[in-house]
């Protein structure tokens, strides 16, 4: 039976800086440990089929800046990375900038949810995966959640120690995987 790995990467980012001082982890080790830990609580015979992992490439205007390339071409070259790991694709939305009325600007990402939520019913409908580990926070995907259970598939939330997940998408999952510090320490980067 086959596990499929959904990350959110702007949340991974953020829950990362802000619950664990942003560790260097290793994303294949992550991918592993999480599906490590479905297979120890599961009677079936488990595998990862992959990792699919969400985002989007900073902002970047007509003239950028150095420092706006900088932060472009690091982030390029990371979803790179990502898709050099076995069993690991980056999919990505686009950043949009927005103008605010006090003159400042806000970044979002666009696409991203619609990404991750597609894929997460197409495979579940075509029977690709018995069980689904997802990380993400917004309750915006309970509707995906519910219809991927409904196709047979196990669901398991995984998510930070503070209560950044939406507590509908905690109660649509199946079973949850809290990525506390203990967690965590199997899935950082060695040091060369």
């Amino acid at each position: 039976m086959k596990i499929m790995v959904q990350i959110d990467g702007a949340y991974l980012e953020r829950m990362l800086s802000e619950e664990h001082g942003s560790p260097a982890i290793d994303y294949s080790k992550l991918a592993t440990k999480l599906v490590n830990t479905v297979i120890t609580t599961s009677e079936a015979d488990l595998y990862l089929l992959r990792t699919y992992y969400y985002h989007a490439l900073p902002w970047i205007g007509k003239n950028p800046n150095e420092q706006e390339l900088e932060m472009f071409k690091k982030k390029q070259g990371f979803f790179t990375r990502l898709e050099h790991l076995p069993r690991f694709d980056v999919y990505l939305g686009r950043t949009q900038r927005i103008l605010n009325d006090d003159g400042t600007y806000t970044y979002q990402q666009k696409g991203v949810d619609v990404l991750l939520a597609a894929q997460m019913i197409g495979m579940a409908a075509k029977g690709a995966m018995s069980h689904l580990i997802l990380l993400a926070p917004d309750g915006d995907y309970v509707p995906a959640v519910r219809a991927t259970k409904e196709y047979g598939v196990v669901v398991h939330l995984a998510h930070g120690q503070k209560p950044q997940a939406s507590s509908e998408l905690i109660k649509s999952a199946d079973e949850r995987i809290v990525l506390s510090s203990e967690f965590l320490v199997d899935c950082m980067r060695s040091v060369y």
